[in-house]
């Protein structure tokens, strides 16, 4: 099976398109095939280092104040490993990280009811895509096909549906250099503690789909 992959992939690169006698390129690099990856689901409660990764990578300087901060990366710590308990980050193509032109794109699931967290990313503009389930931002409840635009380091949170979501982020450079990737914008422990409540209530629901786009064709909260 690979080799046939690996022989269309040569014919394909043969037939790549040519300017002027020259093979097209962009800035961002060649031509380029991603085969599908196998799915990563989510992280089972106790197998994912919350409070490590906060305490590494994440700014959490809104919430901290007169020396708190190891009480709010501990809180937020225990946020983040139950968020991801509910939801599934897939790479499926990285291109310089997104520093200067790269690309990027990026499959996240979300469980039934799965409130993400207020934050914003110093990693360029961002647009999603839904492609399964719905989420609600604001008002507005957007179901798959939708998109929404975000610009970079612009604060943002939703909520999925019921049956969860989908999504496919799309970078394209802009990420600032020196800032963590990930800027928490909850503003407060209290407000942090309401997200964990709200993790460990729809916990039960969270049945991630066994491949990418299977989010709608089960629904968890009718078995229950």
């Amino acid at each position: 099976m690979s080799e046939a992959i690996n022989e269309n992939q040569s014919e394909e690169s043969k037939q790549e398109p040519e300017f002027n006698g020259k093979r097209a390129m962009s800035e961002r690099g060649p031509f380029e095939i991603n085969e599908a990856q196998a799915w990563k689901g989510p992280y089972p409660v106790g197998t994912f280092e919350g409070k490590k990764i906060v305490a590494e990578s994440w700014d959490i300087s809104k919430l901290v104040e007169d020396g708190n901060e190891e009480e709010v990366c501990e809180k937020v710590g225990e946020m983040l490993e139950l968020a991801a308990s509910g939801s599934s980050e897939n790479k499926l193509l990285r291109q310089d990280e997104g520093f200067e032109n790269g690309f990027r794109s990026t499959h996240v699931w979300f469980g039934p009811n799965f409130e993400l967290f207020r934050h914003s990313h110093p990693a360029g503009d961002c647009m999603y895509l839904i492609m399964a389930g719905e989420l609600t931002m604001g008002k507005r409840t957007l179901k798959a096909g939708s998109t929404v635009f975000v610009p970079n380091e612009m604060p943002y949170k939703f909520v999925a549906g019921p049956d969860g979501v989908e999504v496919v982020e799309f970078r394209s450079g802009g990420r600032i250099a020196g800032k963590p990737g990930m800027r928490l914008e909850e503003n407060s422990l209290e407000a942090v503690q309401k997200l964990i409540d709200g993790y460990k209530a729809n916990a039960h629901l969270w049945k991630a789909p066994p491949t990418f786009s299977d989010t709608g064709h089960i629904k968890p909260h009718l078995e229950n």
